[in-house]
């Protein structure tokens, strides 16, 4: 019997079928999942197709926490499957026996939803953002700055709290100053493998969004406005659900329609923001509106497109196209380019900034 690896699967073996719920529930836009009360049919299951990790709660069925993660350690299977124990509490003593059963890790009840996913990612990305640690001050900060103001806008979705932009605006500074330099490619390539997509693209936009702005002449304070637009522009993508968000094959319209409901739950979220600029509402709203007036939210057309975002929509296009995904290799760029000038300059982006857009990525050799 063949057994295939989901590196997008996380699996969640729970008892408590309320918490069981919680946890899926604030894993969905980042991974699939599949969820088990009882760890015999998680084992059987799991041994089947290898998911990327196990999260165990404190009350599983039948036995304790640590005999499941015990039995996970020596399946033949599964046992280099990294496994996170959820404790009752800072205090639950389960967590000391979870970790001599061989938990990789250990995240203590009442937890935030970044840090549950935080917790996953670490172990995921544990090599990727190792490896940033290596870059010079600018790029290193400007990825760790990044990750940080998605975890935190992740906790702000699920509660309704808000966030000052100064905050967003202050950790995007080391990425101006990384395009300002000429040195931006170890961003793009830090981000290239790390396993949260909307984060991903949307550090590729910034970063490009970014450079495009300071190509046509923007100053320091104009290309802070670019890359936290970038960086906020899909933030609503951690409301869609994943299956949705990356399914490899054509949306069905009632898919699309929930795909596309990304763009008001971005503006819902910056209206909960303080101090936002307009600008950046005018890059999350309209980088899928389209020169021919078939983009959407408000099939705007024309002249009432405005400058940020057909800049915007330029580049999250080629960002799409140039994305690694879970189900397809990342395009080359110069395919990409060709794709977007010959069939959507003119009808879906505007051509004045796609031939300064490709200009820029000649200069810098992101296209060859």
């Amino acid at each position: 019997m063949s057994i295939s690896k989901n590196k997008r699967l996380i699996a969640v073996i729970d008892a408590d079928i309320s918490h069981r719920r919680k946890v899926t529930q604030a894993l969905m836009s980042f991974y699939d999942t599949c969820s088990f009360a009882d760890a015999k049919d998680a084992l059987q299951s799991l041994a089947e197709e290898l998911p990327a990790l196990i999260v165990v709660n404190s009350d599983v069925l039948p036995g304790d926490a640590a005999s499941v993660i015990k039995e996970l350690k020596h399946h033949e299977t599964l046992k280099n499957i990294p496994v996170i124990f959820l404790s009752a509490s800072e205090t639950d003593p389960r967590a000391d026996t979870a970790r001599e059963a061989g938990a990789d890790g250990v995240l203590a009840r009442p937890y935030s939803r970044s840090s549950l996913i935080q917790s996953i990612s670490n172990k995921l990305n544990a090599n990727v953002e190792n490896e940033w640690e290596a870059l010079a001050s600018p790029q290193r900060d400007a990825l760790k700055n990044s990750v940080s103001v998605f975890r935190e806008i992740s906790d702000v979705l699920m509660s309704g709290d808000t966030v000052q932009f100064s905050a967003v605006k202050d950790n995007c500074q080391p990425l101006v100053s990384a395009i300002e330099s000429g040195d931006f490619l170890s961003i793009l390539d830090g981000v290239r493998n790390h396993d949260d997509y909307t984060y991903a693209h949307s550090m590729r936009v910034a970063t490009l969004l970014t450079l495009l702005g300071h190509a046509a002449g923007f100053n320091n304070n104009e290309q802070l406005l670019l890359s936290s637009g970038g960086l906020l522009h899909d933030v609503g993508k951690m409301m869609i659900p994943h299956n949705i968000l990356n399914k490899p094959g054509r949306l069905t319209d009632e898919e699309f329609e929930i795909m596309k409901s990304h763009v008001p739950e971005t503006i819902d979220y910056l209206n909960h923001c303080e101090n936002i600029p307009k600008g950046v509402f005018i890059i999350a709203e309209q980088h899928h509106e389209k020169l021919d007036g078939t983009g959407y939210p408000h099939g705007l057309k024309g002249s009432e497109l405005n400058e940020l975002a057909r800049m915007a929509a330029i580049v999250d296009v080629f960002s799409a196209l140039t994305d690694r995904r879970v189900y397809k290799e990342p395009m080359e760029a110069s395919k990409a380019m060709s794709i977007m000038t010959e069939e959507m300059a003119g009808s879906h982006l505007d051509p004045h900034f796609i031939k300064m857009f490709r200009g820029v990525l000649i200069d810098t050799g992101v296209l060859k």
